[in-house]
């Protein structure tokens, strides 16, 4: 059997867990999900350099908003364009050109507690079993600091009365 090339991560956090201040609401959250789109380095700055937005527009038979925009990325200052699908206001669907799926999801718990998950479906096409193995020890740690580092950006926004 063929080694994968696909590496799939998850990771989920508590968007308000005790003691986190302002506590935010399902529509900050989604406007920051928003703003994220435009702007992926404000959310993930260890990760991104830039972000150019090179379309929007309103599917007509879903009414979603699709975006399509190519981000850099700092390390290696690789471009990759992304077509983004949002969800209102529960998911966003970020499809890369090889066939990498990220999916940004708000959730609501039992007590109506909010979560973010982060789900990656990284693809490495060509990388041998050890290489994917150290992608995914780095991608397992890319998708806690995304995770986090949004939730953080998200808290500032609202503090700063920016969303």
């Amino acid at each position: 059997m063929a080694p994968s090339i696909t590496n799939n991560v998850a990771f989920t956090a508590p968007i308000n867990p005790p003691g986190a201040t302002p506590i935010l609401t399902r529509d900050q959250i989604w406007a920051g999900m928003l703003l994220k789109i435009r702007s992926a380095e404000a959310f993930v700055p260890h990760l991104f350099q830039s972000t150019t937005v090179l379309s929007e527009s309103i599917d007509p038979a879903s009414g979603h908003l699709v975006t399509v925009r190519e981000i850099v990325f700092i390390e290696d200052q690789r471009k990759v364009k992304q077509t983004i699908i949002a969800y209102e206001d529960t998911k966003i669907d970020f499809i890369e050109e090889n066939g990498s799926r990220i999916h940004n999801v708000i959730s609501e718990g039992e007590n109506g507690e909010l979560y973010m998950t982060y789900s990656f479906e990284w693809r490495h096409p060509g990388a041998s079993e050890k290489e994917m193995a150290d992608f995914f020890e780095n991608e397992k740690n890319v998708s806690r600091l995304a995770v986090h580092g949004s939730i953080r950006v998200m808290r500032e926004l609202v503090s700063c009365g920016k969303i």
